[in-house]
């Protein structure tokens, strides 16, 4: 029989323990502005020792200076929102269209002074136009569910992503094959054309139908609309080449035909729920640091319209702490003022640490705010963290979601961080700023005879930085440009 031993042994190891307060500190660093807006008001809520400053005093301090006698509010909005929150101000819409050049998308209204909000104050949202056309619709309730259901499974283009099986898997109203493809059937009849569908391809192909059927439009013709259809689904590879003789070859049609096809697959729309608003996204960027220059000094300060007025009644706490209370009850309003001091100290530790690395970056990457975005250099989480003497943990909590407002517009602070390639002149380029130069040199090519990416590699390395070819497509690719081939095409058809 085997016999059994006790032994004791000492092990050391080290480990991080965080206090509450510590705690407290990095949950609140990683809070985007809206959610540290939440965590104040629960925090206002459960505790009676914080107390916020009112309105009239916070827009008082609010006032940006020399700018005093502005109205309450004008002044902020000319101080801080001068270019488009959330947008580069020297963004440009520079890319051509990779095969298709589509009529009135949100993507084609350059030059024309259109709200962005228009259709937001008239229709809404897709969800909100369907259901008003169902609620039009004379069928039962059980019908009338199933297709609220797949309004309520729509993507935000419109689109129904899942199999009708797996939408149907946890419906509340038991739901047949049969029915859940009439519940389809009449969703996909509803305006805009092409909702419902389980991809662009075939948001077309539902408008190709209807036209098929309207006499409203006399150029497509129940035979072109039939061949566009057609071109959609057997020639996705000559679509994209724009070889109208070999989809004509395949199609039994003449290069004619097919030629007017293409040409009303173009007026048609792929992204039926373009002109609608969508509620997930309907938010804008409120910076946290603004910055400014003061002489030749770039200064990253704190914006004050995104700090809680926040404070400590301390007017309370005595009358509490002199007060002949239970030792339970004295207990329990010291762990309230307790936490209020911890709350307002994790505040306070978020906005200096967010202020402190906004402003390291901006010393680091001071090229870019006196050059442009072109001279953008590699910049890594550990360069700012070793110069601030804090983990690379926390950098990174301090820049997601946080949002500085700059000359050239507002970028998240991660934007000023990443890898890059080194110049013959002992310089780093950064790889943004690779490939906004490809950008800007295909921008600059000549319409009649696009570079190729060899051509564009050869002009990177004229000005001393070094890119494969594969790398210039893989960059040309993520800005969404066509390759040489499809962009004459594209241009010839302009």
């Amino acid at each position: 029989m085997a016999s059994l031993s006790v032994s004791l042994a000492t092990q050391v190891s080290q480990r991080t323990t965080l206090t509450a307060v510590q705690r407290q500190s990095v949950e609140l660093l990683q809070l985007t502005g809206p959610e540290l807006q939440q965590a104040v008001d629960d925090a206002l809520a459960a505790n009676p020792f914080l107390e916020a400053a009112d309105d009239e005093a916070a827009e008082g301090q609010n006032a940006p200076e020399g700018d005093q006698d502005a109205p309450q509010g004008e002044g902020l909005q000319r101080a801080f929102f001068d270019d488009s929150v959330g947008v580069a101000a020297d963004f440009e819409r520079s890319k051509e269209p990779a095969v298709l050049t589509w009529k009135k998308t949100p993507a084609d209204y350059e030059g024309e002074a259109r709200d962005p909000f228009e259709n937001i104050a008239s229709i809404g949202t897709l969800s909100q136009h369907l259901l008003e056309q169902l609620a039009c619709a004379r069928i039962d309730e059980k019908s009338a569910a199933h297709v609220e259901w797949l309004i309520g499974n729509l993507n935000e283009e419109g689109f129904l992503a899942e199999p009708l099986a797996e939408i149907f898997a946890n419906c509340p109203e038991p739901c047949s094959l049969q029915e859940a493809q009439a519940a389809l059937a009449l969703l996909q009849s509803f305006d805009p054309a092409g909702v419902g569908a389980s991809d662009a391809c075939e948001a077309l192909i539902i408008q190709l139908r209807r036209l098929e059927q309207s006499k409203d439009n006399p150029d497509a013709t129940p035979e072109h609309c039939r061949l566009a259809a057609r071109l959609l689904h057997e020639c996705p590879a000559e679509i994209m080449k724009r070889d109208f003789r070999k989809a004509a070859k395949t199609l039994e049609a003449s290069v004619g035909d097919v030629e007017t096809a293409f040409a009303l697959i173009g007026t048609l729309n792929p992204h039926p729920a373009a002109d609608f608003a969508d509620m997930r996204s309907l938010s804008f960027v409120v910076p946290e640091i603004v910055l400014v220059r003061e002489k030749d000094i770039w200064i990253a300060k704190l914006n004050t319209a995104v700090v809680p007025r926040l404070s400590f009644d301390f007017e309370n706490f005595e009358l509490l702490t002199q007060a002949k209370l239970a030792k339970d009850e004295q207990t329990s309003w010291n762990q309230k003022a307790a936490q209020a001091k911890q709350f307002l100290h994790a505040l306070e530790y978020r906005f200096s640490t967010i202020t402190a690395v906004a402003q390291t970056i901006v010393d680091m990457q001071r090229s870019f705010f006196t050059k442009g975005p072109s001279a953008l250099k590699p910049l890594f989480l550990k360069d700012v963290a070793n110069r601030l003497g804090m983990s690379e943990s926390t950098v990174s909590r301090a820049t997601a979601g946080k949002f500085m407002q700059t000359p050239l517009g507002t970028f998240e602070l991660k934007h000023f961080f990443g890898a890059g390639f080194s110049a013959s002149d002992g310089e780093a380029v950064s790889t943004a700023a690779v490939r906004r130069r490809i950008i800007e040199i295909i921008a600059s090519e000549n319409p009649a005879k696009p570079l190729s990416d060899g051509a564009i590699a050869e002009m990177l390395a004229s000005e001393g930085i070094i890119v494969a070819r594969r790398t210039v497509a893989k960059y040309r690719e993520l800005e969404h440009i066509a390759a040489r081939s499809l962009r004459k095409a594209a241009r010839s058809q302009i």
